[in-house]
C-alpha cells in the first residue's frame, strides 16, 4: 500500500504534489477524474453523482455506537447499482449538535447530505491519500471539523 500525507501550505499546490509522488512511488498514472475525488473537499456524494451522470445512493452496511463513538461503513452505488466508493466512518458524537447526530443514528442518509441539508458549518481536511496495489483502488482520509473539533474521520475507497 502506497500512501501520502497531506503537507502544510498552499492547498492546491500541495496536493497537486501529493497526488504527483503518489503517482510516482505506486506506479500509477491517475485521471483527471480520480485526482478531483481524492483532493475534493466538499461533499463526495454530489460530486459522484456529477461524474457518473445519475442519482446515488448510499447504502449503510453495518453501524454500531459505543462509549460516544458511531462507527459506520457505508457504500455509495449509482442508480444502475454500480458501487463507487465504500466508505469507514467514525464519528464524535460529543463533537456535533444533537439534531445531527440524530439524523447519523437514523441511517437513512450520508453524511455529506446530513451536513449539506443542515447547513451545518464545518470544514474537512484531507489526511492521506493512498494506493492499495492488491486492490488497485485509491483511498483517501479525511476529518471533517465542527467548531475546530474533529467530528468526523472518514477513509473513503474509489471502486470505480
Amino acid at each position: 500500500m502506497v500512501s501520502v500525507t497531506r503537507e502544510k501550505g498552499d492547498y492546491g499546490s500541495s496536493m497537486l504534489r501529493k497526488i504527483g509522488e503518489l503517482e510516482r512511488r505506486s506506479g500509477i498514472t491517475l485521471e483527471t477524474p480520480q485526482k478531483i475525488l481524492l483532493a475534493e473537499t466538499g461533499t463526495v456524494e454530489q460530486l459522484l453523482s456529477i461524474l457518473v451522470g445519475s442519482d446515488i445512493k448510499v447504502r449503510i452496511v453495518e453501524q454500531k455506537e459505543q462509549r460516544g463513538v458511531i462507527t459506520r461503513k457505508s457504500i455509495i452505488a449509482a442508480e444502475s447499482g454500480r458501487v463507487l466508493l465504500e466508505a469507514n466512518s467514525r464519528i464524535i458524537t460529543r463533537s456535533l449538535p444533537p439534531a445531527i447526530v440524530k439524523q447519523i443514528r437514523s441511517q437513512r442518509k450520508g453524511i455529506g447530505s446530513i451536513i449539506q441539508n443542515t447547513g451545518l458549518e464545518t470544514s474537512r481536511r484531507i489526511t492521506d491519500i493512498g494506493y492499495d496495489p492488491k486492490s488497485m483502488h485509491i483511498f483517501r482520509r479525511y476529518k471533517i471539523m465542527h467548531k475546530k473539533k474533529t467530528a468526523i474521520e472518514i477513509k473513503e475507497v474509489f471502486l470505480s
